[in-house]
């Protein structure tokens, strides 16, 4: 079950809830997990019935994106699991696009008013 949700969520997100965007331009937002967002339009990691649950999802392998403050989605092609400790947090992304999908190259988190990089390491 968890695979065919993870299966649909990748196709929903392929055909068309991507944004096509400037490969050169950086995507900043809050970080959200996927299946969550999309099944209930959840913006934070503490939804649900436990705290934390946008960290789980992205821990289990449940993709990412940046939701920006426009409402735009960004789905992030990156490995869920790198970035799952910084869901529900403001940050900034770039990278080139393909099929509406960010494929991230430098991944930041805001840390009161200072950016701070995460290493991204071998991505998708």
């Amino acid at each position: 079950m968890k695979r065919l949700t993870i299966v649909a969520l990748t196709l929903v997100v392929l055909a068309g809830v991507g944004v096509a965007l400037a490969a050169d331009k950086p995507v900043e937002g809050v970080l959200v997990d996927t299946a969550c967002y999309l099944k209930m339009g959840a913006k934070t990691n503490d939804h649900g019935p436990m705290k934390g649950c946008g960290t789980a999802c992205a821990k289990g392998g449940i993709p990412v994106g940046i939701l920006t403050p426009e409402g735009k989605y960004v789905t992030l092609g990156v490995a869920a699991p790198m970035v799952a400790d910084h869901v529900g947090k403001t940050v900034r992304a770039s990278g080139s696009v393909k099929e509406g999908v960010l494929l991230a190259d430098k991944f930041e988190v805001k840390e009161g008013s200072a950016w701070k990089e995460i290493k991204l390491g071998p991505t998708m």
